[in-house]
């Protein structure tokens, strides 16, 4: 285990009173390493800014992992090589792709060509382009006009090309090294003027046709007013975003902040309270006189609360926010979300609330959840078109897999880490990634290391928005998350951030559209799960459903029947008192009965 593994895992216990010893040689750990780094101020300069990426990469991955990973390591491997002997510098890698610097225009063409040549004889395909411009240099990212422009250059290439916008072409027409072709002018997006864009036609080189360069291209629009009261990097830092929404590699992370809740009793439908909060609040009305302090943290007041009688019952109420529930602040923030083309949000919560609002906004979407008691099974495919709402922490609908205890914490914690994964799919997407759009954390929790750990979140671009409340962030784990991680804190509140990138996105027409598909009921739905054996998570909605519509009788005793044939073949199966081929039968034999269970439900309590 590295010294760095030990002190993610030791820093669990920081909260926690009978750790003192451990709390101190953590500390001199701590103290040991450089934290006070000074971190980079702003600094601008005239640049060469050269993007290379691989082309088709998220596709290779799904049809061929280990090749992908090979073509990964052979581009990387290739890139350092070369980049030895030229005269630039590597600034960041992002997922399958790269971004270059360099203060000459003919050094950057010479390396893109040497580049280039060892690509396409590795058979490793990539796109490169450039563009020579003003770039903001800030906590060791680029960002600014030039970046943005080399991106959208490079977005029109084709394996095997080299593009270059004019003002680099300029810088080197009389060189006799390098032939050029002028592929015409371009419209790029969130670029006011068309910019000429050409190749280099050098032997060995490709040429890309008229009809395959796409890009990111769009057809002349008036000039927008930018968003008020936002600094040049920020609005840098939001078409990098959307860059990446466009190239689905941005990642929406959704903390216990972003699922607010406003105050019954205020008279404030927009004031909020944070989940953690209300189960802390609820948790003292339990306490007794000698328990008055403050509990530690969200874990130990939930573990608390649900230890006591009916205590888990209340939780769940507790935690199942309904959109109905929210001011009107906080329903705009979450209409906003489902229309941003995340294709992936992975919330840290165990809340149906995203459901409920891409259900009530017409957006098809699928939903899957992380058990710390069992293996994921396999995700269906997720894109900008139909995303993936993820819950990390289990479901409430399924509230056996919800993480809400130090215990269950702790069996997430040595699961994730070691034998139970994360799916696949989701593993791919966070590390194909450029971007992680962290939402409603405090960097300030004691858990943020663990999490950027298990979401293996190094060399990623991550953007912030602050979390609710006057505190701020503490400049120590600033600058620590700053020089470790990469993080990018862009110090706004959660609403502002939403807005302001869905603002954007509605600029650019990138705003997601309701489906012309017909959402799916809450019944079909079940069906759905029922055909997938998702049983048990469709046997407690069912449950809700009766209760809640005030059913019970013969419906509940029917449903009865069938939870405990439920755990009785899950427990034969567990303890493998039967084979495979003896519990098939019975669980297909289950199946059957819950569908026509759920038929029998829609006609006595309609959706």
């Amino acid at each position: 285990m590295t010294a760095e593994l030990k002190y993610i895992l030791f820093s669990f216990f920081l909260p926690f009173k009978p750790h003192l010893l451990l709390k101190e040689k953590i500390k001199k750990f701590v103290d040991s390493k450089d934290l006070n780094t000074p971190i980079m101020l702003e600094t601008r300069k005239l640049a060469i800014i050269v993007f290379a990426d691989i082309a088709g990469y998220s596709a290779l991955m799904q049809a061929d992992e280990k090749q992908a990973l090979h073509v990964l390591d052979q581009f990387k491997s290739i890139l350092e090589e070369e980049m030895n002997m030229h005269d630039g510098e590597i600034v960041q890698y992002y997922g399958d792709g790269c971004l270059l610097s360099f203060e000459s225009a003919f050094h950057s063409v010479s390396a893109a060509t040497s580049l280039q040549r060892a690509f396409i004889y590795a058979k490793v395909p990539v796109r490169i382009g450039m563009h020579l411009g003003d770039v903001l240099y800030k906590n060791n990212n680029a960002f600014g006009d030039g970046v943005n422009i080399a991106s959208r250059v490079e977005s029109l290439g084709v394996p095997g090309s080299i593009l270059l916008s004019k003002t680099v072409a300029n810088q080197i027409r009389n060189k006799s090294d390098f032939s050029l072709q002028n592929l015409g002018p371009f419209h790029f997006k969130n670029i006011d003027e068309p910019m000429e864009v050409f190749a280099v036609s050098n032997p060995g080189f490709v040429i890309p046709r008229p009809d395959q360069m796409e890009g990111k291209l769009q057809k002349p629009k008036p000039k927008q007013e930018e968003v008020a009261n936002q600094s040049e990097w920020e609005r840098y830092q939001m078409l990098e975003i959307m860059d990446a929404l466009e190239d689905e590699k941005c990642v929406l992370i959704l903390g216990n902040y972003a699922f607010s809740r406003p105050a019954d009793s205020s008279g404030m439908n927009d004031s909020e309270f944070s989940i953690p909060e209300l189960i802390m609040r609820e948790q003292q009305k339990w306490a007794t006189a000698n328990s008055a302090e403050s509990l530690a943290d969200f874990y130990t007041a939930a573990q608390s609360l649900i230890g006591r009688a009916g205590g888990q019952r209340m939780f769940m109420e507790l935690s199942d926010i309904k959109l109905k529930d929210l001011g009107s602040k906080q329903q705009d923030r979450f209409k906003k979300i489902s229309e941003i083309p995340f294709d992936l949000i992975v919330s840290t919560y165990p809340f149906n609330l995203l459901q409920e609002v891409f259900n009530k906004n017409k957006i098809a979407h699928n939903f899957e959840y992380y058990s710390f008691l069992e293996d994921s099974g396999a995700l269906e495919p997720f894109s900008s078109e139909k995303p993936l709402i993820y819950n990390l922490f289990g479901s409430v609908k399924h509230k056996d897999s919800m993480v809400i205890s130090l215990d269950r914490l702790y069996q997430f914690i040595f699961g994730i880490l070691g034998v139970r994964q994360l799916p696949k799919k989701i593993q791919d997407k966070v590390k194909q990634a450029s971007h992680l759009v962290f939402l409603g954390f405090s960097f300030d929790a004691w858990y943020m290391k663990l999490l950027l750990r298990v979401l293996k979140v190094h060399e990623k671009e991550i953007s912030y928005a602050h979390p609710p409340g006057p505190a701020g962030l503490r400049q120590q784990n600033r600058m620590f998350f700053e020089s470790n991680f990469k993080v990018t804190f862009l110090n706004k509140k959660v609403d502002d951030f939403v807005s302001e990138l869905h603002d954007h996105c509605d600029r650019s027409d990138m705003l997601r559209k309701a489906s012309a598909e017909e959402i799916p009921t809450p019944y079909e739905q079940l069906q759905e799960l029922t055909a997938r054996y998702r049983l048990e998570e469709v046997m407690e909605s069912l449950d809700e459903i009766i209760i809640k519509n005030g059913k019970a009788g013969s419906l509940l005793r029917k449903l009865g029947d069938y939870q405990r044939r439920f755990h009785k073949i899950k427990e034969w199966e567990n303890y493998e008192t039967y084979g495979d081929e003896e519990l098939e039968p019975m669980w297909e034999k289950l199946k059957t009965d819950v569908s026509l269970f759920i038929d029998l439900v829609s006609e006595m309590i309609p959706s």
